[in-house]
């Protein structure tokens, strides 16, 4: 039997209210809640302490309790990244981790981020908005499921795809209408 885990699909999200949902969603985990997956668009360029993402790339974010994540936080990133890896060598493509960033090539194809927030571990990255040399998207649907198998095998997680509980979306709110204030 597997761990059971939230899979949480976000709008799509700008800067704001990614950073709200992360926030939120992690300050109201306790110790031994599941691992939490957001998965989203970015609406605009992000960039923030967590991530730096451009429009259109397809984004991620896995929330764990620290009891979950490796002991050493500068081990999250490899952790966190590794079924991203995966996934793109899934459709051919040989990604790798350098510097806890994930290249192609000898070139940067996203960016990355981790932090503790409360009692949670947080491992931030995006997929490309379409696969390298290919002239369109990848379908969507495709790439979150193959991303969703390869966390499953490599982490030992079983998803329920989900909505923030009503006490996770007033964390989410409040989280949000600082971080609007904190901007003015």
């Amino acid at each position: 039997m597997g761990i059971a885990a939230r899979w949480i699909r976000l709008g799509p999200s700008g800067r704001h209210e990614l950073r709200a949902a992360c926030v939120g969603l992690a300050a109201s985990q306790s110790r031994r809640a599941a691992p939490i997956l957001l998965w989203g668009r970015a609406s605009a360029d992000i960039s923030s302490d967590l991530l730096d993402v451009a429009a259109g790339h397809f984004l991620f974010v896995l929330i764990a309790p620290l009891l979950i994540a490796p002991g050493r936080s500068s081990r999250w990133r490899a952790w966190g990244l590794a079924p991203a890896l995966a996934t793109y060598r899934q459709f051919g493509v040989r990604a790798y981790l350098d510097e806890d960033v994930p290249c192609l090539n000898g070139r940067r194809i996203g960016a990355s981020g981790a932090l503790a927030i409360g009692g949670c571990a947080l491992v931030a990255s995006s997929f490309l908005p379409r696969l390298p040399e290919a002239l369109d998207g990848w379908v969507e649907r495709d790439l979150e499921g193959a991303f969703r198998e390869r966390i499953e095998a490599q982490h030992g997680w079983e998803f329920e795809n989900c909505w923030p509980a009503a006490a996770e979306c007033v964390a989410i709110a409040d989280a949000l209408a600082e971080e609007l204030a904190d901007t003015k």
